[in-house]
């Protein structure tokens, strides 16, 4: 498992390499600190999805609604500050619980009264979105109070606080995915839930357990989201749960579940990123740019398909 965690790691790294190098001779501009540097805090809100969403698919699942939910998350927490005069502190733990409540939601669906995951999270993709618009009356909330202007600006020691709050993020998870019984427990589910089920692993619990780490992650990313656009409203986030699911796959986590590396997701999140900025760079239109990252998640499905089944004949 650890080996081939490695390698997934890796691979998504010598892309971002490639990429690089290849996007600095196209264009004199990509090699500016200032660029990478947005490059980085522009990934920073899908790295965060991908980083929940990788805990979801190592176990087999998907989770549709996280861009929905980090809608609902931030725009409630923006409305209890702008027009409830609620202290944003309160509003940060707001967000953070309606995640956790909505994770476990779906989790409880799909463990326990064995929904598939592709239908409850394509139902929570207009449900959540639908709720955030109604709660806060469809309205945007402007203008946030401390410390969301520090969080969507501020530095520390040089480097933007999104880019900060991003890597503290992915290393506590990548410590849980190596070194914890979840962690473990969420490769074993994802490689042989019949398996994990006939060793006594508690299965429907930790699917459980991944929805609400995946609906905290969307919380967090609202709140970064909020800090940089200064605002909140229903439609935030529209169509990032595909840039997370994309992140994750680019990054070599298998749709079938059981393998893959949170670091991996990071890259891919950094790469999809990467693919946007160049494309601006040489002024490539929007849709072209939509046109080639659904290419290369195909491509990317496609070798993890060829993958897997030169595994199985193994």
């Amino acid at each position: 498992m650890r080996s081939i965690t490695r390698q997934e790691w890796f691979g998504a790294f010598v892309a971002v390499l490639v990429l690089g190098v290849l996007l600095s001779f196209a264009s004199p501009y990509f090699l500016n600190s200032r660029n990478l540097s947005n490059i980085l805090v522009q990934a920073a809100v899908v790295a965060l999805l991908a980083g929940g969403q990788t805990f979801v698919i190592l176990t087999g699942g998907v989770d549709l609604a996280v861009g929905a939910l980090t809608a609902l998350s931030g725009a409630v927490a923006g409305y209890m500050m702008i027009k409830l005069g609620i202290a944003p502190g309160w509003a940060i733990i707001t967000a953070l619980a309606i995640g956790a409540a909505v994770g476990m939601f779906n989790g409880y669906l799909v463990a326990f009264v064995g929904i598939p995951a592709f239908i409850v999270t394509l139902g929570g993709l207009t449900l959540w979105r639908g709720l955030a618009f109604d709660a806060t009356g469809g309205f945007d909330m402007a203008g946030l109070p401390e410390p969301f202007p520090s969080i969507g600006y501020g530095s520390f020691l040089g480097v933007d606080m999104p880019i900060w709050i991003t890597g503290v993020f992915f290393a506590v998870m990548a410590y849980v995915l190596s070194s914890t019984k979840l962690g473990r427990y969420v490769y074993a589910i994802g490689s042989n839930e019949m398996g994990a089920r006939q060793v006594g692993i508690n299965v429907p619990w930790y699917k459980l357990s991944v929805y609400v780490v995946s609906g905290l992650a969307c919380a967090l990313a609202a709140i970064v989201l909020m800090a940089r656009m200064d605002s909140s409203s229903g439609k935030m986030a529209q169509n990032f749960e595909l840039d997370a699911i994309a992140a994750v796959i680019l990054g070599g986590t298998s749709l079938f579940g059981g393998r893959g590396s949170i670091w991996g997701s990071l890259f891919g999140a950094i790469l999809i990123a990467m693919i946007r900025n160049g494309m601006n760079l040489l002024e490539i239109s929007q849709f072209k740019q939509m046109m080639a990252i659904g290419a290369v998640v195909i491509i990317a499905v496609w070798i993890d398909v060829i993958r897997r089944g030169h595994l199985l004949r193994k």
